[in-house]
């Protein structure tokens, strides 16, 4: 078996495996043509294929985007893409390319990456943790009447996503430099919604800043009004959408759109009744899933004022004794005695990094021992924190 990446006039060669995953199969011509349009928004990711005879037994890809971990922004290696032949599955090869996609993530300066996985305790294995999952609502216009009668300062400009896709943009860069866990994509993948262009697109405005965005698009008359993620900077933001949104209840039935995960949707309105899921299923779809590749990359992060000795058990990338010190509210790390009592696995110390376990939490997880003496200090190091991904990928 041989490993290796491909170049982009390759790309069509990890199309059979990867349309027998994840598509309806066997594909009809049209289904190629739009795969092979997919596929030029992918050109560029770092994509590992492992190949016997000239076959390929699996693949996994590597996306060079970016996170906010809190409030610094990182370079981050999105996974996707991870598919297997079936008459090679369950032979190890796909957990020997994530390995080396990890691995070449870590020379490229990416500290951290999150994918979305197809079943969470393969992940797991190699050191990732589940992350808040995305609240979809679905509610009907007339559930948010007791917002049309409001007087909100600002407006609501409505355009094919085309037009307004630099506000989506604008809106996109402000989240990612002030939300923790929020993603940005590569500019070769970020535009595609705006070249496919089948959207509308509702954005908020206050004083010329763009403060609020929802694209969605509706299935006919007295379908439905079905929306992509709702992003706002505020609650005003949110308010001008969700107005705008009730006004179609003589024409729509329904309206569905994604939250974020810490978005409490029930106090959206007075009247507000529908439902609000957090849904997960395998093999999809599933939270995100997170995982730290370069402990000492991640030093500055805004940490609170104290210190521990940990070791991180049983990974490749991070095995060994570190020494952490959030004096003057950012975090240091140094290498450290690797027998330290504080002993963590990876994910446990991904669940502190991105706020989602405390040290009670990564006890009673399996995720590592942590000694009443140093609960405290990890606490104070890594307060909880709210991740959300925002993209999907």
């Amino acid at each position: 078996m041989e490993i290796r990446q491909i170049n982009a006039d390759e790309a069509g060669v990890v199309m059979p495996v990867r349309a027998y995953a994840f598509e309806a199969t066997p594909l009809t011509p049209q289904r190629i043509e739009e795969l092979t349009r997919f596929m030029s928004f992918r050109l560029q990711n770092t994509t590992l294929v492992a190949e016997e005879d000239g076959e390929v037994l699996a693949s996994v890809s590597g996306i060079p985007m970016r996170q906010n971990v809190r409030g610094v922004v990182h370079p981050m290696l999105g996974v996707a893409g991870v598919v297997s032949n079936p008459l090679a599955r369950r032979r190890g090869h796909v957990r020997t390319l994530m390995l080396d996609l990890l691995r070449r993530g870590r020379e490229q300066e990416r500290p951290v990456s999150v994918l979305h996985p197809f079943r969470a305790a393969f992940y797991a294995r190699l050191g990732y943790l589940g992350l808040p999952a995305p609240k979809t609502v679905t509610t009907r216009p007339e559930a948010l009447s007791s917002l049309l009668g409001l007087d909100l300062p600002g407006e609501v400009r409505f355009r094919r996503i085309a037009e307004g896709w630099d506000d989506v943009l604008a809106l996109q860069d402000r989240f990612l430099g002030t939300r923790h866990g929020f993603t940005e994509f590569p500019d070769y993948r970020r535009h595609q919604p705006r070249d496919d262009n089948e959207q509308w697109l509702a954005t908020a405005h206050r004083d010329g800043r763009v403060i609020g965005a929802l694209p969605y698009r509706i299935t006919d008359y007295g379908g439905e009004l079905t929306g992509g993620v709702l992003l706002h900077d505020g609650a005003l933001g949110r308010a001008l959408i969700l107005r705008f949104l009730a006004g179609h209840a003589d024409q729509v039935r329904s309206i569905t759109l994604s939250a974020a995960p810490a978005d409490r949707p029930e106090l959206w309105s007075t009247d507000f009744a529908g439902t609000i899921t957090s849904t997960v299923t395998v093999p999809h779809p599933a939270p995100p899933m997170a995982r730290v590749v370069d402990l000492p990359a991640l030093a500055g992060l805004p940490a609170g004022e104290a210190r521990a000795a940990i070791t991180v058990v049983d990974d490749p990338f991070l095995g060994g004794g570190w020494d952490l010190d959030g004096a003057g509210g950012a975090l240091t790390v140094k290498p450290g005695s690797s027998t330290a009592d504080v002993r963590l696995t990876v994910a446990g110390l991904t669940g502190l990094v991105y706020g989602v376990l405390g040290p009670d939490e990564i006890e009673a997880r399996g995720l590592g021992t942590v000694p009443d003496a140093a609960r405290d200090a990890l606490a104070t190091l890594f307060p909880p924190a709210d991740p959300w991904v925002y993209l999907d990928f």
